[in-house]
């Protein structure tokens, strides 16, 4: 019985110090056993043998820790843990590990200003991903199914009162029913990222706006080892470049060369290409890529095009990367052939208003000419009325002879009765007669010539009659032309207004 109470005395040391152990290991306190003031030699090896594997296990938990907090400072990653209480998220009780790496990145320094408990975390979303954060965590631990994730993005307000984006990632274990036992998670600072990706997201949203708003349509293409004509150069032509064509996605107008060249109109095919060729293979990049083509729609129509760009090349020229743009310009090559079909009617216009100003300087000079001739005839028209006048006055002289020869001829007949007495008054009645015979004679003579100068008179006033007629009809003909002309010129204005109106 002695010897029974002598063996058990190390055993139940043991025993106790064991149950100490356990108890300080609870509160990570790996301190080594302690030997018992009664021990055997047996209990003496135990307690070393277990002092041996808690000093390896304490070391390698402590290099497991060392290499922890060493990948998650290289990766910038703070971990965080949480034990479930009865499987309830919200369970007061459950609780919460940040590790220093955690706080540290909220610019914390131990759990003295960043607690163990869920409201360090909590309390520190921002406002507008507070609600949809807590329930995208309960959601995840509340699906018994363990599909749905736990990978969030939001912003935690770091201590400096600064907001930052980050990454939280988690894992469930849970038991057979799946209910939630334990979480641990990690939490990754992507806010430098964040703001790059929000910035390339504005720049691609900024870049597509505009290729919306300009009629410039991009296009690009890799070279493959310099070669031009690589079946293997990669293209890219932009929504907005098919658009323009009448296409809708890569579908109906693949990235390949063909999807432009096949369209281009015959007449344009081989110098434009030539034209693309020459500037790729001009290593001195002297040769520019800027020139006009047609190309053929979707719906069959031609339309000009304007094509202009840039190359990108190593040291050498050779050609590593190509983009550039077309612009429709068909309105721009229809209005230079309406500028150059205006400045023809203009040119023309301009022609039918000097023969008009030509016809009317002739049409006046027509005009002074019949004032000239009209003149003419009624002056000659006096002149046959002066010498009509005169005729009248000779015929009333000769008249008045006649009168007077009648009266001496009864004179004479009476002085003949007495010629026997007196001869000598008959003598004096001849003479009288005589000279009114020459007075008739003469009147005579004045009445021819009278006549002969109304004939000229009046002839000359035919002439003038018949030249007033031919410039009566070259008037007319003059006329007619202006007309004609004016005409012209009406059609000619129409026309121009009609072109300016498609400009």
């Amino acid at each position: 019985m002695f010897l029974k109470d002598i063996q058990t005395k190390p055993m139940t040391a043991l025993l106790e110090e064991a149950r100490k152990r356990s108890e300080l290991f609870s509160q990570h306190d790996f301190s080594p056993f302690e030997l018992p003031a009664v021990s055997s030699k047996e209990t003496k090896e135990i307690i070393e043998h277990f002092n041996a594997v808690l000093q390896m296990v304490t070391q390698q938990a402590a290099d497991a820790e060392i290499r922890l907090n060493l990948v998650t400072q290289a990766i910038q990653v703070g971990l965080w843990e949480m034990q479930v209480i009865a499987g309830d998220p919200v369970n007061p009780n459950n609780t919460f590990i940040w590790s220093n790496a955690f706080r540290k990145m909220l610019g914390y320094q131990n759990e003295a200003d960043f607690p163990n408990i869920l409201d360090s975390w909590s309390s520190k979303l921002h406002k507008d991903d507070h609600d949809w954060v807590l329930a995208d965590f309960a959601n995840h631990l509340n699906d018994r199914t363990g599909t749905v994730p736990y990978d969030l993005e939001y912003r935690l307000l770091l201590k400096n009162g600064q907001y930052r984006w980050f990454r939280a990632t988690g894992t469930t274990i849970r038991d057979s029913k799946g209910v939630p036992l334990r979480v641990a998670g990690a939490l990754f600072d992507i806010h430098d990222k964040k703001m790059k990706d929000q910035e390339t997201a504005a720049l691609v949203t900024r870049y597509d706006l505009i290729n919306r708003a300009l009629v410039e349509a991009p296009w690009d293409m890799t070279v493959v080892a310099g070669d031009v004509v690589n079946p293997n150069n990669e293209f890219w032509w932009s929504p907005q470049f098919r658009k323009t064509l009448g296409f809708q996605d890569e579908s109906d107008f693949p990235n390949v060369f063909s999807s432009w060249s096949s369209r281009l109109h015959p007449d344009d095919a081989d110098r434009t290409i030539k034209g693309f060729a020459d500037h790729m293979n001009d290593y001195s990049g002297k040769t520019p890529y800027d020139l006009d083509y047609r190309l053929k729609l979707k719906n069959g129509e031609y339309r000009w095009f304007h094509a202009g760009g840039e190359t990108i090349r190593d040291s050498k020229g050779v050609p590593l990367r190509v983009a550039g743009t077309i612009r429709d310009v068909t309105y721009e090559k229809k209005k230079d052939d309406v500028v150059k079909l205006m400045n023809e009617k203009t040119q023309q216009l301009s022609q039918s208003i000097l023969d008009m100003v030509k016809g009317i300087n002739n049409v006046t000079t027509q005009a002074q000419e019949l004032a000239v001739a009209q003149e003419q005839s009624t002056e000659a028209a006096n002149h046959a009325k002066n010498s009509a006048d005169e005729t009248k006055n000779i015929s009333n002289f000769i008249k008045e002879i006649a009168n007077q020869t009648n009266l001496l001829g009864l004179n004479a007949a009476i002085e003949a009765a007495r010629a026997g007495e007196l001869g000598q008054g008959f003598s004096v009645v001849a003479n009288e007669v005589r000279k009114l015979a020459v007075h008739s004679a003469d009147a005579t003579v004045n009445i021819e010539n009278s006549l002969n100068t109304m004939k000229d008179y009046i002839e000359e006033i035919l002439q003038h009659i018949h030249n007033m007629a031919s410039l009566t009809q070259t008037q007319a003909a003059l006329t007619e032309q202006v007309n004609a002309s004016m005409d012209e010129i009406n059609d000619m204005s129409q026309s121009l207004v009609d072109i300016a109106k498609t400009l």
